[in-house]
Parts: C-alpha cells; structure tokens; sequence
C-alpha cells in the first residue's frame, strides 16, 4: 500500500525477512523508471525470492506499458515470480490471455483483487480454464486501508468459499483489519466462519497493509508516522461509519480512480471530501464554472490546507492568475515549490525538466539568433534559487514582462504532461483540475520535507479505520512486526495441534509439489534393485519418453536434490533467473543408458552413457548440499575434456531449490571453449591469454595443398584453378583467408579482454579486402598476420568485439580483414569499453578562407615547422587519423585520443605532410575532430581539375555508368 510498498527498500526488507511484499506499479511513470526500480529490488534482495509486481488494471495508460515490460524483464532474467492485478479483474478472455503470456515467460502466479462476491466467482471461473495455473485471491472487503469495496469482510466469503477450494490452483488470502496474532489466528484456523454456523474456513494466508506503514523501513514520513500512532480507529463493527464523515481519526473518500479509499481524516482529505461532494461529482463539463464561482475559497484552501498550493503568486506574496506573473516570477516560483533546498534536490527529476524546458522557453522568447551555447546549459550546475537572478542577468526584460497567453499555455500544458509526476501545484482552475488535484496524492506521506511547512495535515495517508488502532509505536523494524504476527500464529498452532510438542511437527525435505507418480512406455528397459535404478532408451528417437515423464522418473518417487535438479524451470544465478539448462543435458537421447545409484533409498549419484558405453555425464550432491554436474565432451582432435557445472541445493527456498553462480559458469565455458578449441592435450598448442587490449597477436601461416584442397571440398568450391596446377602453382580462394585468421580469432575471442559469453556468441560479418595489385593466395605462400582487437563495446543485445588481420606476404600487404561478433546477453564493464579507428582517411574540401582560417584556429591542427605552402579554398586536404576512445558511460566518452597527419597533392603530384592532428581529451560526447572534418568531407576518390573544378561522379560510378 502507497507509499510504503512503493519502496523498493521496503519491499526488500519485507521479502529478506521471510516474507511476501509486492512493488507497487502506481509510483512508476515510465517504463524507464519501472526498471530502474526493479532492478535496485533485484539487487537488495537475497539470492532466489522472487519479485511480483502490483499493476492497476483500471489505469490503461499505466497497465500498457507495465505488463509488457514485465514480460520483456523476465525473460531478461530478471527475478520476476508474480504479478498482482489490482483496479479491477479483467475479463475472462483478457484473463487467460494474460495468463498464457505469464506462463510463456515461466512467471508463476498471478493475484486478482475481487471486490464483490460475484467478482469471487468470476476468479473462480479464470481459475477453472487456466489449466492449473496458480492464482492468489486476495480478499479485503470493505474494512481495508486504501482502496476497498463497500463489502463485508464475511458474507462474501461465506457465499462462496466451497467454489473456491474446489480450485486446487487458487490461494486464498485474507486482508483488513489486521493488526496482531491474535486478531488473525482465527482466519488462518478457519474458526471465524463457526460464529456463522459453518464448519472451520481456513485462509491459506493474511494481508498486512496499514499495520506496517509505521514500520522502520516504510517510507511514510516520520510526521505522518505519529499522526497514524495517534489515531485511535474503529472496532470491527464500526468501521462503515467512516463513509457519513470523520470519526476516531479516519474517513473516506473517492480516490483519482473513482474507489472508494480509507484514509486518516486530515485537513488535506477533508478537503478532498468536499470538493467530490460539491464539483468533482459533478459533469466534467460542468466543473470549470463550479470551480471559478468558488475560485477565491478553493484558492485559500489549496494554500492553508492543501499539498498543492496555488500557484500563482507575485514575489510579494500576493495571490494571482497564472498570467499576472512575469517569466522571472515563474521560475522562482516553480523552484520554490519542486526544489527542496535544505536537501539540495528536486522533489522528482521531471520537476528539473519542467523548469528547464521553461527557461528554453525564455531564451527563444528573447533571442533574435540562438546562442551558441543556451542558458539552461549554463545552470546545470547553478543553484536553482538562483536561477531568476541568473536568467535576470542574461534578458532583463523577463523581470517585467507578463506571461503571453500563449506561454501561459505552453506552462499549464508541460504540467499536464504524460510520463511525469504530477507537479506539487495546481496552476489553473479548469476542466482538468481533477486530474491536477488528485493525481498520485498516496505518494505525498514519504516525502514531508516537500509538503509546505512540512504540515502532516496537508497530505493524504491511506489507513485501514480497524488496522489503524494496532499501530502504537513508530520506527518498529517490520521484521519484528511480521515475526511477532507468525510466531505467535505457530505458538497457537503447535499448542493447538501437537499439545505443544515441537518434536511431533512433521518434517519434510522442502515444501512444494509432491513428485508425479510416472510411467515409461515398453520401449525403455527400466531395471530396479535396492542400489540402483537401470534406464536403457530406445536407439529410435520416435520411441523417447516425453522430457518431464522422463526426468520424473530420473528423479524418483522422493523430494530431494535430484527432483529439484530436473524440476525446477529456473536455476538463479545472483540476482537473475536462468532457464534450467540442466533440463536439456538430461534429456532422452536415443541408445543413452541412465543409472541412478541409490544410498538409502534416496538417489547419490547420476550417470549417463551413450550407446557404445562412453560416459557423457555424471551429476551427485554432496554433503554439503553441492550439486556437481560434469559433461565429458569429445573435442575435434578427439580428447576427452569435462565440461564441470556446480550448483547448490537450497531446500528452503521450493520455488528455486537450485542456485548456481553465474561467474562459476562463465568460467566453466569460457575452459571448456580453450580446451577444445585454442589449446588441447592432443595438439601441441598452448592457450596464451591476452589481457591487454592493446595487444597486437602476431602469428605466421603456410598454405599447403592439402589443407588448401580440403577447404574447397569443405565449401563446396570446385573451380578449376583451385583443382589443377597452371605452371606448376596451384592457387587458393580469396575465401582461404577465413582459415589464416581463424587461430587467432578463437584466441582472442577467449581471452581476458573479451570476458565470457563465448557459446552466446553470434558472427555479425566478415569483411575481406585485396590490396590493389596484390596476386591470388598460392600454395607454399607463407604468410605473416597481425591482429588486433579494434572495438569492444556493449550494444542492447550484449557486447560486440571487432577484431581486425593484416595478412602480408613477403613483407607487403596482401590483405585486411574485419570481422565482428556478437554476444548476446553478456556486456562489457564499461570502464574497459574502447573504439579504435586506425589510418582513417578522410579528405575534405574547404570552400572559403574563413572555412580554412576555422581549421587552423583549431589547437589539434598543428602546422609542420617546415610547412610553406598555405592552405587554399577547394583544394582537397587528405587526413589519415588514429583515433581511440574509452567509454565513461554508454553515450559518453572518459578519454579520446586522435593523432595522425595532414596531407595534400604537391606540384610535382606527390602527397605533401603539411600538418599533424593531436587532440587529447578526458569528458565529451564527441570527437571535435572527426565532426569538424565530416562536415567538409568528400569522396576520398575526387578527380580534381586544373581549374579548380571537381568531378562529382566516383570512379567506380564513372566505370558503372559506362558499362550501362
């Protein structure tokens, strides 16, 4: 419940503490900032709990684009295991749609929040056609904190209870009014419903809402804290009292969704109150006149009662319209009311933008030409209350001059704006000031030192009227407050159960779903003794058991390390999910025979061995809980390497048993992809790690017929040339230099600098080049390659590294080749994210002296001593860079360094160094050089003639042109 469940510190505190909290949707504006929020929850808290989002169905904007960024995260790998849909329960189509799409992204349970008895039964229903999925029905009635129907608490519950456990996949969970152990206890044994003549109606959970909005770790202000202590509430009996007005501290009213809300009876609510009672319950069209004839009132409440003042007011202090304000007045104004100076902080970042796009605003107002560096560039590091003085400085006309109707619009329209905040004001009285006045009022009691005069009374604080006498004391952790509600549940249940004999409560491996009694068809031998289970599968693959069938079989009849092993859908890997590979290396192979040894009737240890009786796979748990998995994989020179994977067994946590670390892994493959492929037992290559990125991996090739026969037939190439000797030589293909550059490829594609993610890999392109002149690879040509790594940068899908080969022969360059790949799902630290461009050629024309007299101002464009020549217009000037780039952040650069020479055509036709570039630079987004240059740049093939005219057409265009 707003503001504490939309903390994602709090919602951390709840689930590290052994219990269940969701994070609310209502506080996240944009998908940005949703994953933003998720991703810090994923990070607080422990490895394996998962995360379930609460996202209002009856909010369209907010709901279209929650839910598909909730489905693109999961299968991301974030830790999402749930999502509670409030505001409304979909219907039955839209229902099981959503449904299909949370178990297509293995996301496991979904909540639905009916209101009504029918509502129930409509659940009911949604839970009868998700074939088994599991569904939480959270049950609060009429008597809960926040947002509630007009229900009881019991009849509903009493009308439909037999339809609900007749559903095996619906969790039935109760809320309101809960405060205490002793309070609940009755709703958890189910003894409630014999007050009505029914036999005992067990929930299978409770719902903790107002109690914990006192809690240490909320993020309700310490003000609103003690407001909530000091409310004294109302017994169970009483609590529809608060729909007639305030009683015992606590009232209702109608929320921005138009729901009903429980909330303490501030100044700020009883104000809301009257203005639903009086205009907001009005037609919308309706609602501007209403507003205007009371327009000196509702002002003078706004700014004694209310969160969000009136807006308008001159630095006197006198109370105006919008438009009696001069732009300077707007900005002190607006600073006043979003920036909280003794924090140095605005109360939201949109807030920032709002004033700054304001400023923009003022400078295009003023300005006859855009300056070339804008004011509000100049205050990024100002201090806001100082903003009017600076932009006072700058355009002394916006002390005086009044707002234009027309900025008076642009103003109240970036209020208005999507994807934002709502702004801590109300600038107008129009048709929308129900959306100004009531937009996101929950989330006000976290941030008291944004309210004015820091008044509690001012702001909206959402209590149960019955929960709200259970809160007596502020800043309690609410570990304690949840464990003194459970352990005091178990004291009563043990007593009540087991005559208080601790020892008789019965023990299970983990809690969860019991194994599924299985069978194989008769085309697998399945021999059985006390010590050991033989599978033999069928040397067919249309006669292999289905996987699940299969696994549940491998596993056994008993819950232990190996049913978790082939079940679990999900290993976790730190803060993320992965899909449990397991599955897929146990799978049924044809001829594969499975042994699983067993120790006391449990399984110890798994083997699997292909048709010729070679092991391929070993996995046992040790006692420590360490599950061991080793693939034994026959590499191309046909040497045995294990491929080892080990995981941890953690049976208190049944929704992921298994964990795994996601380094362990990395590094796992990363051998595996050595040993097979750079350095193996069977060839005298040894693996030589590169870890510098600097490193230039220098390495030497002769082409043999053999090898070079062996390509063609391996590529289906049958030319010729490649088959018969001419003059006694025998050539190979243009394509053979994949096979010169490919040892040092996987070499470096292994190495330090590239990290891990080798078998996510993806070849993006190659590119080969000839060098002019340069004859066809032969037979017995020794070769010389230099390689090195160019670029290694993180794009959305993963990282991308760009290696690049210069391939001599006899001293000169036959050929460069470029090559990039791709791996998904792995990214570079950004720190060691870098960008080389060696001997770019760029030749540019400058039209102008003054174009000329611009480039020699330039401190990186450095005249040779012995330079005579000057510079003219349209004469092309040719610069060969080598530029390199580090990566502070992804659209920031931490370093660039670009140096090269500056050349052009002498009289006797010979290139001329005229200059040399040496620029060196810490922080920028760009490379003043490079962008200098490309706005000159031209073709680097231009044919210029003697009168200084230029051919536009290339040569290659010239030549196409001809031949057409």
């Amino acid at each position: 419940m707003t503001p504490t469940t939309v903390n994602e510190q709090f919602v951390a505190a709840v689930n590290n503490a052994g219990y269940h909290a969701e994070i609310a949707g209502g506080g996240m504006h944009t998908e940005g900032e949703m994953a933003d929020k998720i991703q810090t929850l994923s990070k607080s808290i422990g490895s394996g709990i998962g995360i379930t989002l609460n996202c209002i169905y009856i909010n369209p904007r907010q709901w279209g684009f929650q839910f598909p960024a909730l489905l693109r995260m999961r299968n991301e790998g974030v830790p999402i295991a749930g999502l509670c849909i409030g505001g409304g329960v979909p219907s039955l189509d839209q229902a099981l749609e959503i449904i299909n799409s949370l178990r297509a992204a293995d996301i496991r349970h979904v909540s639905f929040k009916p209101s009504t008895a029918e509502a129930i039964r409509h659940v009911v229903r949604v839970a009868q056609a998700s074939q088994g999925y599991p569904i939480v029905l959270q049950w609060t009635g009429g008597r809960g904190g926040g947002h509630h129907s007009f229900e009881d608490f019991h009849q509903p519950i009493l009308e439909t209870y037999a339809a609900i456990r007749a559903c095996d996949n619906i969790a039935l969970v109760a809320g309101s009014g809960f405060g205490d152990a002793e309070g609940s206890l009755p709703y958890v044994t189910g003894d409630w419903s014999i007050a009505y003549g029914r036999a005992p109606m067990p929930f299978d959970g409770i719902l903790l809402g107002s109690r914990v909005m006192v809690a240490q770790e909320a993020g309700t202000s310490p003000a609103a804290k003690q407001l909530i202590v000091a409310t004294a509430g109302l017994l169970d009996s009483e609590w529809d009292r608060t729909y007639d007005g305030a009683h015992n501290g606590v009232t209702t009213t109608t929320s921005e969704y138009g729901e009903m809300n429980h909330m303490l009876a501030t100044r700020g609510i009883m104000f809301i109150r009257e203005m639903f009672d009086t205009i907001l319950n009005q037609p919308r069209e309706k609602r501007e006149a209403l507003l205007l004839a009371r327009k000196d009132e509702i002002i003078s409440r706004l700014n004694n009662d209310y969160m969000r003042p009136w807006f308008g007011q001159k630095t006197d202090g006198r109370v105006v319209d919008l438009e009696e304000m001069t732009y300077t007045e707007v900005i002190s104004r607006a600073v006043e009311l979003m920036y909280v100076a003794h924090q140095q902080q605005w109360t939201d970042a949109s807030f920032y933008k709002i004033v700054i796009d304001f400023v923009d605003r003022i400078e295009r107002r003023t300005c006859i030409t855009a300056p070339e560096t804008p004011i509000s560039a100049e205050l990024f590091d100002a201090d806001p209350r100082e903003w009017h003085t600076r932009v006072s400085e700058m355009y002394p006309e916006s002390v005086s001059q009044l707002l234009t109707s027309e900025d008076v619009q642009f103003f109240i329209n970036m209020c208005k704006r999507h994807g934002q905040k709502p702004p801590p004001f109300i600038p107008v009285l129009d048709v929308d000031f129900g959306v100004l006045f009531m937009k996101d009022i929950t989330c006000q009691p976290d941030d008291h030192d944004s309210v004015i005069d820091q008044d509690p009374q001012r702001v909206c604080i959402q209590q149960g009227p019955v929960a709200v006498q259970y809160s007596t004391v502020v800043d309690e952790p609410v570990k304690n407050i949840l464990d003194g509600i459970y352990h005091g549940h178990i004291a009563s249940l043990i007593q009540r159960l087991h005559d208080g004999d601790e020892s008789r409560i019965p023990v299970v491996e983990y809690i969860g779903a019991e194994p599924v009694p299985m069978s194989l068809s008769e085309s697998v031998d399945v021999c059985e003794s006390e010590t050991e289970r033989v599978f033999v599968l069928p040397t067919q693959a249309d006669c292999l058991p289905e996987l699940d069938a299969w696994l549940q079989m491998l596993a056994g009849p008993h819950k232990g390390w190996l049913h978790a092993l082939v079940t679990a859908s999900a290993i976790v890997q730190g803060a993320k999910y992965a899909d449990n590979y397991t599955r897929k290396l146990l799978r049924a192979r044809p001829g594969r025979t499975a042994t699983v040894h067993l120790e006391g009737g449990l399984p110890s240890l798994l083997t699997i061995v292909d048709a010729n009786g070679v092991l391929e796979l070993t996995t046992k748990c040790d006692a420590d809980r360490t599950v061991r998995l080793t693939v034994y994989h026959k590499s191309l020179y046909g040497v045995v390497v294990p491929f080892s994977l080990e995981f941890t067994y953690n049976p208190s946590q049944s929704l992921t048993p298994i964990h795994g670390s996601k380094q362990r892994d990395n590094e796992s493959v990363r051998q595996l992809c050595i040993d097979t492929w750079v350095a193996n037992a069977g060839v005298p290559t040894v693996f030589e790690d590169v870890v510098d990125p600097t490193t230039v991996v220098k390495s030497s090739y002769t082409i043999t017929e053999e090898h070079s026969r062996g390509f063609c037939e391996s590529v289906g190439n049958q030319a010729w040339q490649y088959a018969f000797p001419r003059d006694g030589i025998l050539q190979a293909p243009m394509e053979y230099a994949h096979i010169v550059f490919t040892r040092d490829m996987l070499r470096l594609l292994q190495s330090s600098v590239f990290g891990f993610g080798q078998v996510n890999g993806v070849h993006m392109y190659n590119d080969v080049t000839l060098e002019d002149g340069a004859r066809m690879f032969q037979v017995d040509d020794e070769l010389a390659v230099t390689a090195t790594m160019n670029e290694l940068t993180n794009l959305r899908p993963g990282k991308k590294i760009k290696l690049n080969w210069i391939v001599e022969r006899d001293g000169k360059k036959v050929a460069t080749i470029e090559s990039a790949f791709l791996s998904r799902s792995h990214y570079i630290d950004i720190a060691n994210a870098f960008e080389r461009y060696p001997q770019q050629l760029i030749t540019i024309m400058l039209p102008s002296a003054a174009d000329i007299a611009a480039l020699e101002l330039n401190e990186w464009f450095i005249y040779c001593e012995d330079t005579v020549a000057t510079l003219k217009p349209n004469t092309p000037i040719e610069f060969c860079l080598d530029s390199e780039y580090r990566y502070k952040s992804t659209n920031v650069y931490s370093s660039i360094n670009t140096t090269g020479t500056v050349t052009v055509q002498g009289q006797n036709g010979k290139r001329v160094t005229i200059a040399k570039v040496d620029y060196k630079w810490d922080t920028a987004v760009k490379d003043p050089v490079v962008e200098f240059l490309n706005r000159f740049k031209i073709a680097s093939d231009v044919r210029q003639f003697a009168d200084g005219g230029y051919l536009l057409t290339t040569k290659a265009n010239a030549h196409l042109s001809r031949a057409t």
